[in-house]
């Protein structure tokens, strides 16, 4: 879902299909995708029993904007966070790292076309900021904006009774640095009548 009263578009370049991965193309300062939108390497093994992720263009005001959707892996078979052993055994973590590796790596081929290339990784990770993945993801030049958040208000999901961050907004730092507001909305985790588990993220650019 996107609006497109204020100038935001998005660039429909048609080919893909679950099965082929879109490319990074394009001449350098100029990158592109050759699919718009286009899946991000679902064959791989990091994506089995997985959501793939989605990779599209947009533009706006004459900039071109990169998003990258994911749902990584459920933490679903790790050991409980306050449970008996400790530490507890991170058994789906593996997994969503290299999820988060095959990301990054997209990430990186963007950037090597253009170090200022506006990037949003994005959607449930399932992991939390200071996690593993997350680490990857960071490390492929992209900042968390949950980190600009006081510690008591990351999270955005609660399961047995622990607040939890693991739906996050990643971008490039020329992105971070548009940043006009960050917040994440708690109309969900905290209430037995919610339309979602999750709260909704809402971040700001002044582009």
């Amino acid at each position: 879902l996107f609006r497109t009263d204020r100038g935001l578009r998005f660039v429909d370049r048609p080919g893909g299909n679950p099965n082929v991965s879109t490319r990074v193309v394009g001449e350098s300062r100029r990158p592109r995708l050759t699919f718009s939108p286009g899946r991000v390497e679902p064959t791989l093994s990091a994506f089995v029993s997985s959501r793939k992720p989605l990779a599209a263009e947009f533009t706006f005001r004459g900039q071109r904007l990169f998003v990258i959707a994911n749902h990584f892996g459920s933490k679903g078979g790790d050991q409980p966070l306050y449970g008996r052993f400790q530490p507890p055994k991170l058994v789906t973590e593996a997994k969503r790292a290299e999820q988060a590796r095959v990301v990054a790596g997209f990430v990186r081929e963007i950037f090597a076309k253009d170090q200022a290339a506006k990037v949003v990784v994005l959607g449930d990770l399932n992991d939390f900021e200071f996690s593993a993945p997350v680490r990857v993801l960071k490390d492929a030049g992209l900042v968390a904006l949950i980190e600009r958040l006081p510690t008591p208000e990351r999270y955005t999901y609660v399961f047995d009774g622990n607040s939890q961050s693991l739906d996050h907004i990643l971008v490039s730092r020329s992105l971070a640095s548009a940043l006009a507001s960050y917040d994440i909305v708690h109309i969900n985790s905290e209430f037995a009548d919610a339309a979602s588990d999750h709260d909704p993220t809402v971040a700001v650019f002044r582009l």
